[in-house]
């Protein structure tokens, strides 16, 4: 390599000096050309530096390629060894769950280094694999058409048979209706409706005992649809265990009776008065987290504006609260009143005295029927203001006391059609034919019946019918009072 160098060095040096006349060499050219020369030099010396480390990695390479070959050799030796020493054979034999008797045909399936290993059981329900290499979590699949599948793992084969759940012959069947309460303001549910969603599942143990004789078990499902009217009906086969019933959360609005929700800035009467309502409410069965308002305001009295514009309201009868009556005579099948004893106000810090009328006037006032059927023909009552335009308490000719009486013309007769007609009253005193308005039940009713959601179906051709109840309701969007 020197040699080479050396006349390329020399050839390079003849090569600067013909490229110059004599008149055009000078002492800076002869120094430009040592400095090139000595650049060229270095050059070389590196390219050949290179060459020999590239040649020393390759040498390297070559000494880890076969040290990492017989690593491997070795391992592989000492692997087949290991694997061969571990190789065993495995009987697995399948049973029907309910009847204990052997189920031939069945298909088992394992998988041992890399390959799939399937075979059929016998008449006695049994199959054996020889020579597998298996670790404890391997697991034998084990199929048959009509059964529900299942499996075992290798580490819990030696503890029983493997069982197989029929799931062809569905003579069982579960079925009802299921309700709901969507509307609180009547006495009756109502039905959920088509396409609801309801599963009857169950556990079946499949026989893969533990060292703690702990069977395992396996879950089957069973899903279908309400129809139009409510009703479901689930075809399902015999099982040893319960089936448990789920069933889709509904989310419907809901009317009902409120006295307040959490819209009204105040929530007590008169800010916020009795009245029905609509609200998205979520329903699950047997789940009635959700309270029932209770309402028990069934009519109030509302008055005609004062000189300012307010309103006054004077709630009626109610059960904690008896101060205010209104008494009725039967007509039949229906109601008439005969007298008002309306003499208090009800609500705290709130006097009739900040209204003011025009003096010596009569104030209309409206009997509002929150219920909506407690009233067919209005009654035509009313209020006097006094000097002062303030409103009197007073006895009134018809027997009455109190701030609302019957309404009646200059003259002092009472107004036709004053008395009104109403639907429907509780007995005061049979004796004079004499009834009220005190009624004392809230006016939302719901059916949050319990039924338990398990049900048992052992013996072939079971049947069990059972309604369910999503009630009142789980939570709703907004806060009822």
């Amino acid at each position: 390599m020197k040699s080479k160098f050396t006349i390329l060095t020399m050839v390079s040096f003849a090569i600067l000096i013909a490229g110059c006349s004599k008149n055009e060499f000078n002492e800076r050219d002869a120094i430009n050309a040592q400095k090139e020369l000595l650049n060229l030099k270095y050059q070389h010396e590196i390219d050949l530096e290179t060459l020999k480390q590239k040649g020393v990695n390759a040498l390297q390479q070559l000494v880890n390629d076969a040290a990492l070959a017989q690593l491997k050799l070795s391992d592989s030796l000492r692997t087949n060894s290991d694997i061969a020493a571990r190789k065993q054979d495995y009987t697995v034999t399948v049973v029907d769950v309910l009847t204990n008797s052997p189920v031939s045909d069945a298909d088992v399936t394992v998988s041992s280094q890399g390959k799939l290993y399937t075979a059929k059981t016998n008449v006695q329900g049994s199959v054996t694999f020889t020579s597998l290499y298996l670790f404890p979590t391997s697991p034998f699949l084990i199929s048959k058409t009509g059964y529900a599948a299942t499996q075992i793992l290798q580490q819990n084969i030696a503890y029983g048979t493997i069982k197989l759940w029929n799931t062809a012959d569905v003579t069982n069947e579960i079925l009802g209706n299921l309700y709901i309460e969507t509307d609180l303001t009547n006495n009756t549910s109502e039905k959920v409706g088509a396409n609801v969603l309801v599963t009857a599942s169950t556990s079946i143990p499949n026989g893969q005992n533990n060292q703690y004789n702990q069977p395992g078990y396996y879950n089957v499902y069973f899903p279908t649809y309400t129809k139009a009217d409510g009703s479901y009906s689930i075809k399902v086969p015999a099982a040893p265990n319960t089936y448990n019933l789920s069933f889709e959360q509904i989310t419907a609005d809901q009317k009902l009776f409120v006295n307040s929700t959490d819209e009204d800035p105040i929530q007590s009467f008169p800010s916020s008065l009795p009245r029905v309502t609509t609200i998205k409410t979520y329903f699950n069965v047997n789940s009635y987290s959700v309270g029932i308002p209770n309402v028990t305001n069934y009519y109030y009295f509302k008055f005609a504006p004062d000189k300012t514009g307010k309103v006054l309201y004077i709630p009626g009868n109610q059960p904690n609260y008896n101060y205010n009556q209104v008494l009725l005579s039967s007509t039949g099948d229906k109601f008439q009143i005969e007298r008002l004893n309306v003499n208090n106000n009800y609500y705290n810090n709130f006097d009739v005295s900040n209204f003011n009328y025009d003096p010596n006037t009569k104030v209309d006032v409206e009997m509002i029927d929150v219920v909506g059927n407690l009233i067919q023909s209005a009654p035509k009552l009313a209020a006097l203001a006094n000097s002062n335009g303030k409103l009197s308490n007073y006895y009134s000719p018809e027997g009455g006391n109190g701030y609302v009486h019957l309404k009646r013309d200059d003259t002092g007769v009472i107004v036709p059609n004053a008395k009104g007609l109403i639907l429907k009253a509780t007995s005061y005193d049979s004796y004079n034919n004499t009834y009220n308005l005190n009624f004392t039940s809230n006016l939302n009713t719901a059916n949050n019946r319990y039924n338990s959601n398990s049900i048992q179906l052992i013996n072939k051709g079971d049947k069990k019918a059972v309604n369910f109840y999503y009630g009142s309701g789980d939570s709703r969007v907004k806060q009822a009072n």
